[in-house]
């Protein structure tokens, strides 16, 4: 059963301008990534075109099994679009097969060297570096501006479009209740304090994944909706099977319902996922967090404004009848 949230029931004279203007980024971003990555798969294939020594395509064969252009580029492309091109070369170093009349550390001596020769020749024909490695955030950097920038790079166009749909859904609001800079101080904080989260999880996680994506901010806008306005309905899209409807579903039990989810598949599923699930996690839970801490006032102001609203709404309807 799946909920895909698409408007809360609260009417609006403004608009979310620093809302759309983050998915307006996030979409920006996703296309010169892709045409970052399309660059470096044609330099790398027309790398892999020319005239190479014999010894460079049994390389290639010892590593990806087969002695085509083909392999060739898929190696380069892999190599470049590395944060760590020399930590790469020795995986595929490490994985690739012994040469027959050699012994193994030997084998493996002449294939480092020769990666190493011809991706420094690579890399002198200007090849520029891939943007999604630049804007990715490694676990064990705890560095700062990636926090940031992974926030608003994504991995494909589903991982990007399903971040904003759900983004806008909750994340306009929030924009409309608290003000541009607070919004804006609170989606930095969700950006900041995912991405640490992520680190800490994976202190002793030697191969931690790098990610990107706008998940964790959010949920963290999940999180913040569901402290100020718990009960406000949301519609969402209901699709269970054949099943397909708008419903509305109180804001706390859609919070409750996606947490529940990414706490099973965090724990539970045996099933591997590219999701960041402590990001999601640690999302909702600062996200809820923050409003504990700064949006008290705001929250009780709140309440009475929609009570009266709400009201307003019933003598209106008195009034028609």
């Amino acid at each position: 059963m799946l909920f895909f949230p698409f408007r809360v029931d609260l009417n609006f004279n403004r608009v979310p301008l620093l809302t759309i203007l983050i998915c307006v980024v996030c979409l920006f971003v996703y296309i010169k990534q892709e045409a970052s990555s399309d660059e470096m798969k044609k330099a790398a294939n027309e790398y892999c075109q020319k005239d190479h020594e014999r010894m460079f395509w049994l390389v290639i064969e010892k590593i990806y099994g087969e002695r085509d252009s083909e392999a060739c580029s898929q190696i380069f492309y892999h190599i470049h679009s590395s944060k760590y091109p020399d930590k790469r070369i020795n995986e595929l170093v490490e994985q690739s097969d012994k040469f027959s009349s050699r012994s193994e550390v030997s084998s493996r001596v002449i294939i480092h060297g020769m990666l190493e020769e011809k991706y420094r020749e690579f890399r002198l024909r200007g090849v520029k570096n891939d943007l999604t490695t630049q804007l990715i955030y490694e676990p064990h950097s705890y560095n700062l501006v990636n926090m940031i920038t992974a926030a608003f790079a994504h991995g494909s166009w589903d991982h990007l479009l399903g971040n904003l749909f759900f983004f806008f859904a909750f994340a306009a609001s929030i924009e409309m209740i608290l003000g541009m800079l607070r919004y804006a101080v609170i989606v930095t904080s969700l950006a900041v304090g995912t991405h640490l989260s992520y680190s800490l999880a994976m202190v002793n996680v030697n191969d931690a994944l790098p990610t990107l994506g706008l998940s964790g901010v959010v949920m963290g806008m999940i999180g913040v909706f569901v402290f100020l306005m718990p009960k406000i309905n949301i519609r969402c899209f209901l699709w269970f099977f054949v099943l397909f409807r708008i419903v509305k579903v109180p804001a706390w039990l859609l919070a409750a319902w996606y947490v529940s989810w990414d706490i099973y598949a965090l724990y539970f599923s045996e099933e591997q996922s590219a999701i960041n699930f402590i990001a999601h996690l640690s999302g909702a839970t600062i996200g809820f967090g923050l409003g504990l801490l700064f949006l008290v006032d705001r929250k009780e102001e709140l309440e009475k404004e929609i009570l009266l609203h709400q009201e307003a709404e019933e003598k209106q309807e008195k009034l028609e009848e």
